[in-house]
């Protein structure tokens, strides 16, 4: 199905002489490289699809390869899977419209099955035996920061679209570039809606509990909480953790009941997001504000799990059909996959387009300068020569060196921002910034 729906668009778009969205071929050549596990293959079944659905324009020239490092198995695997929809989505676009100079773009897929060590060893074989020219991951900062190490190494150009920690970027890296917000900027812009929401709620947010993992993206959210409250007036009541991949997390649901504070801020992967608002439920307990930072509480299968029980939950989004923005992208995204992009779709889709556009500034695929384009890179409103329109919530990718927290950090895009959408009538509604907007937030939750 998903294949005639692919081909189907592409012949709509050519009769109507829009940006192709093509394929290059079965695993193998031009587009997408099948993987050497089969747990691989299987996770990422639906985005080769694609691969295999029209024929593409004729490409002559040495395929450019980025790897795309991701966990396509394991307990992550749906993310993985999820991401590598824009990955090859932004490949065909690419390799149908005549690719790099004539040079299509190849994925080579590397599964990191969400483990450090799989991660190191698989950026090794992507780079040496592969010889891929670029990298893209990870999804966790755990293991991005891992393969940043070993691209730095070898000097191959490395953008990630997804990880957060604010730590990854404060080592002097010069191959490696980060697409995505801060999860300090994540943190600011969440409490800036809290403040702001009362515009629409006549309710002011005084109180804010914390509801994190143990991992590092967790932990980083429990600090940068408590660096901005007191900037905000906010006081935080309560600050409750837990294991990842808990099996109940009652006694943590009832602390937080008991703080009973206005608003609670959460961050899960998509596993505990699920079984934290099946247990807000069990124990009847509906805070006027949850408010998630993306992640699991953003993940496609979020919403369908929770139905019924997460109306009026409001989260993080880095993309969402209603912003305003990327909205004929996201068509065609869905006529293929049945799914609208959400954030980490939208952000891998774009760095593909980011890398295509600096091997072409760069006119090579020498790692040097290729970082060298990337350093200097200013992309404004859409990409060049008949690219796409940015379709994050922000205008310009510029990579920069700061300060920031007592760190200097580097090759951040400190252009990003995001922005905030609840669930409503099962569905994500973007409510802030306003501007992007004109749905109104639901308040006090309903949780339902």
């Amino acid at each position: 199905m998903k294949l005639r729906k692919l081909t189907s668009a592409l012949c709509a778009l050519a009769i109507v002489g829009a940006v192709l969205t093509g394929c290059a071929g079965k695993a193998g050549s031009p587009g997408s490289v099948g993987t050497e596990t089969k747990s691989e293959t299987e996770a990422a079944k639906d985005t080769e699809a694609a691969n295999t659905a029209a024929e593409p324009m004729q490409l002559d020239g040495e395929a450019i390869r980025i790897g795309a490092m991701y966990a396509l198995s394991g307990d992550k695997a749906a993310i993985g899977t999820n991401i590598m929809r824009g990955v090859d989505f932004a490949v065909e676009e690419i390799n149908a419209a005549g690719g790099v100079n004539g040079r299509p773009i190849e994925i080579v897929r590397g599964d990191t099955q969400g483990d450090p060590k799989v991660a190191r060893s698989v950026a090794e074989r992507l780079i040496t035996q592969d010889k891929v020219n670029a990298i893209m991951g990870c999804h966790q900062s755990t293991l991005t920061a891992i393969v940043a190490k070993v691209c730095e190494q070898y000097k191959i150009p490395m953008i990630t679209a997804i990880s957060t920690v604010d730590s990854i970027s404060t080592e002097d890296l010069s191959y490696f570039f980060r697409l995505c917000p801060l999860n300090s900027v994540y943190v600011e812009d969440m409490i800036k809606y809290l403040k702001d929401s009362a515009q629409q709620t006549g309710k002011e947010v005084k109180t804010v509990s914390i509801f994190a993992d143990n991992s590092q993206i967790g932990q980083e959210i429990i600090r940068c909480v408590n660096m901005y409250a007191p900037k905000y007036n906010l006081e935080v009541v309560k600050d409750v953790q837990y294991s990842t991949g808990a099996a109940d997390l009652t006694s943590e649901v009832l602390a937080l009941k008991e703080a009973n504070a206005d608003a609670v801020i959460c961050e899960s992967y998509i596993a505990d997001a699920i079984l934290f608002t099946k247990t807000l439920k069990e124990q009847n307990y509906q805070p006027p504000i949850v408010i998630a930072k993306a992640n699991g509480f953003a993940d496609p299968s979020y919403i369908p799990a929770t139905q019924g029980i997460s109306n009026g939950l409001t989260t993080v989004v880095e993309f969402n059909p209603d912003l305003k923005k990327g909205i004929e992208t996201n068509e065609r995204f869905k006529k293929v996959y049945d799914v609208d992009m959400n954030g980490h779709s939208a952000e891998s889709y774009t760095v593909v387009w980011l890398f295509k556009t600096a091997f072409e500034e760069a006119g090579t695929t020498d790692g040097e300068k290729v970082k060298d384009v990337l350093e200097t890179i200013d992309i404004k409103g859409s990409f060049p020569n008949g690219g796409p329109d940015i379709i994050l919530p922000y205008d310009e990718i510029r990579f920069r060196d700061y300060e920031f927290d007592g760190a200097q950090h580097y090759n951040d895009n400190t252009s990003s921002s995001v922005a905030i959408a609840q669930i409503q009538d099962g569905a994500f509604k973007t409510v802030w910034p306003f501007e992007y907007t004109d749905t109104g937030i639901q308040y006090p939750a309903p949780l339902k």
